[in-house]
């Protein structure tokens, strides 16, 4: 199994990456915030020691601020919009970097604002726009843009239900990055998705919750059915990344990540 490590488990102590990566054999997948100048300070000190340790960036999520009031990124909104433009320049700054230090790929959320349902079809649109000009981007660099299910219907920004994620597919070149988290919280049959996608699904963000709230949990801490998940997971998508993006109120430390990864074996 191929497994990875999101630096969102880190903050506020990112360095801290580098020491579980090293020790557990794992790469990174490395979640930017170019409006803190810490993060700045961690790229530019370690480009070395992190140039072959990163195998992807997630897109920027925060662009100002921190949780849970701080200023989100948006491609669901009108190009030349604020927000869009907001958006665009923290994915190519970080499309620059990721090209930098040797990473392949970089995930992608239609959305993450809240939404009325009667916006849903227009913010479709606006997101289908972003991501079109993102992918001609991120061709330019190298990278390719993996699309994951984001939002849920407790945050009131779940923009693609299960269907409607699957046949997302059909009609764009992307591959897919399968939100655990975010399936089990509104309520999705997940093997139903990894049967329809299979070898579409290049990687999997690994948490857990209670099927309700997007938690971020360590696996086992939720309601998530990991041993059912495992079989399909070997049977369907046996080379897909195992990337454990647990929140950072889990405070886990490398013999918890290790027990984690070993549950998977």
């Amino acid at each position: 199994m191929k497994f990875a490590l999101n630096t969102v488990m880190f903050i506020p102590n990112i360095e801290e990456s580098l020491t579980y990566a090293k020790e557990l054999g794992v790469p990174l997948e490395l979640l930017p915030a170019w409006h803190e100048a810490s993060f700045v300070q961690f790229i530019n000190k370690n480009k070395a020691a992190l140039g072959g340790l990163v195998s992807s960036f997630h897109e920027p999520f925060y662009l100002a601020g921190s949780y849970p009031d701080g200023l989100v990124s948006e491609h669901a909104a009108p190009r030349g919009s604020e927000d869009h433009i907001r958006t665009l320049a923290a994915c190519r700054k970080t499309l620059e970097i990721a090209a930098e230090l040797g990473a392949k790929e970089m995930v992608f959320h239609h959305n993450n604002h809240p939404f009325a349902p009667n916006e849903q079809p227009t913010r479709t649109e606006y997101a289908a726009e972003s991501l079109a000009e993102l992918n001609n981007l991120a061709k330019t660099y190298g990278i390719s843009i993996l699309v994951e299910n984001a939002g849920t219907i407790g945050q009131n920004n779940m923009l693609f239900d299960e269907t409607a994620f699957i046949a997302l597919f059909a009609n764009i070149e992307n591959d897919c990055i399968l939100d655990i988290g975010h399936a089990h919280a509104n309520g999705w049959n997940v093997p139903r998705v990894m049967s329809a996608l299979g070898d579409r699904i290049k990687a999997y963000h690994i948490h857990d919750n209670d099927g309700t709230r997007d938690a971020h949990l360590r696996i086992g801490q939720g309601t998530f059915d990991w041993a059912t998940f495992q079989q399909q997971y070997h049977a369907l998508t046996p080379n897909a990344r195992l990337i454990f993006e647990y929140s950072p109120a889990c405070n886990v430390n490398i013999a918890d990540i290790r027990a984690d990864m070993a549950s998977f074996q």
